[in-house]
């Protein structure tokens, strides 16, 4: 008997220790704000148990996981004897699971660091509702907030119209005033032109007036590319915020990844919220394409895209933030050492580049550009004779842009 409780006192406090451990319980994914360590969403504890969180809002696509000490690897979705999706109770693997893919709306959560049972049960919305309406919007769109203050709403498309910020509930009153911010103009409309933006708004209080920005979305690329490794985004370019471009781009696939297909992804804002792939399955390493319409990520953003590579030369990539269409345009070939006009030597270089330009009236400046589009040099044409340093440059592949030609440079 007295065996029997030395053991039981030793579970208990084996059991007590364990979770003595955990300090920390979030909620990490895309349906809390982004897949972030620590989690967005916070949950609190009074025995370092049974943590909970009350009235917080589930977003974008829902998917989460829980975090219980603020890294990937003490974070698990719902495991194998837990239904799909996992939603709204179920039981986390730690360092596994998969994601929870819970209901867009308002809601509490209960978790048990020691069981790893969770519960979502419907919650209320606490805070005043915004939205945004207009704009060529075919339905107002309900912003997002934390404080009841601050509102947003990230990676809305507008065709383009007359806009307006709306509180509908606990009072009603609408906003506009100028593009692209401002301080409000009581009952007015925003004449917001066709593209993708950020939106943000905050009420009117005691002390000031209620504000707003659009501001523009970032788009990118995002793959298995050297310079990017999943890790880091190439931004593309764009004059409407409709149309996103990157040209002259000459992909390398990162050269310490076994994976020998190159295949990339389009997001937003530098994260997986909004996220676009390819729409077909059928996609992939044995069926490479240069044009397809993406899945926006709101559906889980579809496969990755795969490009053929090595390519012919570079791309010219386009993507219509408004369809989803993406294209890798095949470009001009790039003369390899000389032009009927310019010289290179030595090439490949181990320190400087020298460059002989027959006519140079109307060559301003030469732009030594590396594999991934980014520009890394710019250098001033005063003379037929040019050096430029590569002495600080990594080993690899560049263009140098000379008046209207290209040239491949090889730096040792």
């Amino acid at each position: 008997m007295q065996a029997r409780l030395f053991y039981l006192a030793m579970a208990s406090l084996f059991c007590f220790a364990l979770n003595a451990q955990v300090t920390q319980v979030t909620i990490t994914g895309t349906g809390t704000g982004g897949w972030n360590q620590p989690g967005n969403l916070a949950l609190t504890s009074t025995d370092g148990i049974v943590w909970t969180a009350s009235n917080f809002e589930i977003v974008a696509d829902g998917n989460m996981k829980f975090s219980e000490g603020g890294t990937w690897e003490t974070t698990g979705g719902y495991s194998t004897d837990t239904p799909a999706p996992g939603f709204p109770s179920g039981k986390v693997t730690i360092n596994g699971g998969s994601n929870i893919v819970g209901t867009l709306g308002f809601w509490n959560v209960t978790y048990n660091v020691t069981t790893k049972e969770y519960s979502f049960t419907e919650g209320v919305n606490p805070n005043p509702v915004v939205k945004v309406s207009g704009g060529g919007l075919s339905d107002d769109v309900q912003m997002n907030t934390s404080n009841g203050a601050s509102y947003f709403k990230k990676s809305l498309y507008f065709p383009g119209g007359d806009a307006s910020f709306k509180e509908t509930t606990p009072v009603v009153a609408q906003w506009g005033g100028g593009f692209p911010d401002g301080p409000v103009v009581s009952g007015a409309t925003i004449p917001v032109p066709a593209g993708t933006y950020n939106t943000y708004f905050v009420l009117p209080s005691a002390t000031g007036p209620a504000e707003y920005i659009f501001e523009p979305v970032v788009v990118s690329m995002i793959g298995n590319f050297a310079g990017s490794g999943w890790n880091t985004d190439l931004d593309l370019e764009t004059t409407d915020n409709v149309i996103f471009t990157k040209n002259g781009w000459a992909p390398v696939v990162n050269a310490t990844w076994t994976d020998a297909e190159l295949h990339l992804k389009f997001r937003d804002n530098h994260d997986w919220t909004a996220q676009f792939g390819c729409n077909v399955s059928a996609n992939g390493g044995n069926n490479l394409a240069l044009t397809g319409a993406a899945m926006n990520g709101v559906n889980g953003g579809g496969g990755d895209i795969f490009v053929p590579w090595p390519a012919p030369n570079a791309y010219n990539v386009t993507f219509n933030r408004s369809t989803g269409e993406w294209s890798f345009a095949v470009t001009v070939a790039t003369s390899e050492v000389t032009s009927s006009n310019i010289k290179v030597s030595p090439n490949p270089a181990n320190n400087k580049w020298n460059f002989t330009i027959s006519d140079n009236s109307q060559v301003k400046t030469i732009q030594i550009v590396d594999v991934l589009g980014k520009v890394v040099s710019t250098t001033d044409v005063f003379s037929n004779e040019v050096s430029i340093d590569a002495s600080q440059l990594i080993k690899g592949v560049y263009y140098a842009k000379v008046g209207s030609e290209t040239l491949k440079l090889v730096k040792n």
